[in-house]
């Protein structure tokens, strides 16, 4: 009786676990506010509309043409560099809608976008996991691992570059894996297709080819022999993903040599950005020169436990491969740890390596949290695993694992309830109490709220705002009602401003002191004031 219902569990439980987790994304995909990326996203998208349409001479309406009239040419375009692949349906919805749709509809449409490429990315997550460790309990549970990491859960909403990326980092992870399982046509067809997109989203994802060569290597020395179909499928994969690749990134089309070298120099300095002036251990400093810069942040935003568990699963699969030298592997399982490993791991050492500039904690290294929850769940399994025969000392180190898991997950939930919808602040219980000496809303996404504070409680019909100490004041502005976006004015100067938006970005807290104004509203997040609305003093 005990095993049929394990097995009915094992049957549908997936299919609950995943209906549930999308009912509370179509709940929860409207509460968040947006970070000034994601108008620069849709700009971006529009601007290579509109060379699409014009390059391949596209019929559309008149009023399309004259709307679109106003972008610059994308070979003249700042952020011509960013692929927009991903992003490319939501721009022709809109043009379906004559671009008359409302910055708050646009705008939720992405919110909703973004969170369906990250639960398409959870299931594929799971179906890694469930072909790796055998049992749909654990893969369930690496699964809720990533979903119930604070800052992932609300940045699967409205994260458009780096959670995107992310999850197609884990979907050509696993699509990846299939096809060194399989080297059949389709596979490597699959593949391809998907590494493409993941190439275009960031380029970043280029890591993967020469990974792939590396293990077919491997497996060469592995098996001495390779064989004539593995090299005709690698060779395949390489083509359908380089020409995809290229219909998919219309910056390319016409000089595509010269392009991709400036692609690559764009990427590693980013010109539009400075690796200064981010605020770490309560100084400003340039990422390129603290080396530990993302190693801490990973440490002090990750939940303790899951760290705690990714170390025992990382020696044991490291003393795996010490054993093995590196290149014998017992069974594809080996191949796959070692393969996730380094697909998470070397990109960070190279980004440290050579001094790639990043900002806005750990972002830019997001990819690498896949690996990190997935060693966690091998360490799991060990630890469960790791008798044949059961102890009283084997026993207690099971119920000891459910226990802190249980606690983590406990405690993970209520926070995100509490803090709804600014889990992506979230610092583990460890560093929280000193998350002022790191950035906080660095995108500004909370101003949404600071601005509908004002409008709740300020009727007047025209309500002037200094909002040049937040990144997102105007994009925000945008998610209000219509009324209410006509009230507001927004400026970059406090002198005639009636309030001021403050987001603790790589700002210290004492900065919000500002002569003039007072503290009348804020949004606290632990013991940490993320957004700060100020108004003049005598103004009430």
């Amino acid at each position: 009786m005990r095993t049929q219902r394990f097995s009915i569990i094992s049957r549908f439980g997936p299919y609950l676990f995943f209906a549930l987790y999308a009912v509370i994304g179509l709940f929860l995909f409207n509460d968040y506010g947006c970070g000034p990326d994601e108008g620069m996203e849709r700009q971006t998208s529009l601007v290579n509309f509109r060379y699409v349409i014009e390059t391949l001479q596209i019929p559309v309406p008149e009023s399309t043409t004259t709307w679109l009239a106003y972008l610059p040419d994308l070979h003249e375009y700042r952020d011509r560099y960013y692929g927009i692949a991903l992003h490319f349906p939501l721009v022709v919805i809109e043009s379906l809608f004559n671009f008359q749709m409302q910055p708050i509809e646009f705008y939720s449409l992405r919110h909703f976008y973004t969170f369906l490429n990250y639960f398409i990315a959870m299931i594929c997550f799971y179906r890694l996991l469930l072909f790796r460790f055998k049992a749909v309990h654990w893969a369930l549970l690496g699964t809720l691992m990533v979903i119930l990491t604070p800052r992932f859960f609300a940045e699967s909403f409205y994260n458009n570059k780096d959670i995107l990326f992310f999850a197609w980092y884990i979907i050509s992870l696993a699509f990846i894996l299939r096809w060194f399982h399989t080297k059949s046509y389709k596979n490597a067809a699959l593949t391809g297709i998907i590494l493409a997109f993941t190439c275009n989203t960031r380029l970043n994802g280029i890591v993967f080819y020469p990974l792939i060569i590396a293990f077919v290597f491997l497996e060469f020395l592995n098996q001495k022999r390779i064989s004539k179909q593995t090299l005709v499928s690698v060779l395949f994969l390489f083509l359908v993903s380089a020409s995809v690749f290229y219909i998919i990134t219309p910056n390319f089309w016409e000089h595509p040599i010269q392009t991709a070298l400036e692609t690559f120099a764009f990427n590693r300095r980013h010109p539009n950005h400075g690796s200064t002036g981010n605020l770490f251990l309560g100084k400003l400093v340039d990422t390129t020169q603290v080396w530990y810069f993302i190693p801490v942040w990973i440490t002090i935003t990750t939940p303790f436990i899951y760290l705690f568990y990714s170390g025992i699963g990382f020696f044991i699969v490291l003393w795996q491969q010490v054993k093995n030298r590196f290149i014998k592997f017992q069974n594809f399982s080996e191949l796959m740890d070692l393969f996730v490993i380094s697909s998470g791991f070397l990109p960070i050492i190279v980004i440290i390596a050579f001094d790639v500039i990043i900002y806005n904690g750990w972002r830019h290294c997001y990819f690498a949290y896949s690996a990190i929850v997935y060693l966690a769940v091998a360490g799991i399994v060990r630890i469960c695993r790791g008798s044949d025969n059961p102890s009283f000392w084997h026993s207690a180190k099971k119920v000891g694992l459910i226990f802190f898991l249980v606690l983590s997950f406990g405690f993970n939930v209520i926070w995100i309830w509490v803090n709804h919808p600014y889990e992506y602040v979230y610092f583990n219980p460890f560093a929280s109490k000193y998350s002022v000496y790191f950035s906080g809303d660095y995108w500004g996404v909370a101003s949404r709220d600071l601005l509908q504070y004002i409008i709740d409680h300020d009727s007047r019909p025209q309500i002037i705002i200094d909002h040049s100490y937040t990144q997102a004041g105007s994009i925000n502005r945008g998610l209000l009602a219509e009324s209410d976006r006509a009230r507001i004015n927004l400026v970059y100067e406090k002198e005639n401003a009636d309030y001021i938006l403050f987001s603790r970005d790589d700002k210290k807290p004492e900065e919000a002191n500002i002569p003039g104004f007072e503290k009348i509203f804020s949004i606290q997040v632990d013991d940490d004031e993320i957004g700060i609305v100020l108004r003049k003093t005598g103004n009430e």
